[in-house]
């Protein structure tokens, strides 16, 4: 979901930039000309509106993304988090057994030695 949402951001952030490109590119033009018609001149303001709405919706879902994205960024920190503490358990609990069966095979050899030489002395 992280990465998701990342893309999602990056995503975004590229309308956003095409959108500016597009404003520069109508400003330019509109610049450069010389006796721009008038149906030219309002073609190109509807244009810039028409940008420049698009560039608040743009925003509004940047907005929004990037305040998903770190709401899954801190969902994923948790969840490694939590991953990681269960990984240090389990490994503790494999520990404590190998040395209960250490200390129980340990304990076990001084009796068998025992038991053996009093059948020996037995004989």
């Amino acid at each position: 979901m992280h990465r998701l949402a990342q893309w999602e951001l990056i995503e975004c952030q590229a309308k956003e930039q095409e959108l500016q490109e597009r404003q520069r590119r109508i400003i330019e033009g509109f610049n450069e000309a010389i006796g721009v018609t008038p149906l030219a001149a309002q073609n190109a303001g509807q244009n810039l509106r028409t940008a420049s709405v698009e560039q608040g919706v743009v925003a509004k879902a940047k907005e929004r993304i990037t305040s998903h994205a770190m709401t899954e960024a801190r969902k994923l920190k948790q969840v490694l988090r939590m991953a990681e503490t269960v990984a240090r358990q389990a490994f503790r609990q494999r520990e404590q057994r190998v040395l209960e069966e250490v200390t129980e095979t340990a304990a076990k050899r001084p009796a068998e030695k025992m038991q053996t030489n009093e059948t020996s002395l037995d004989g």
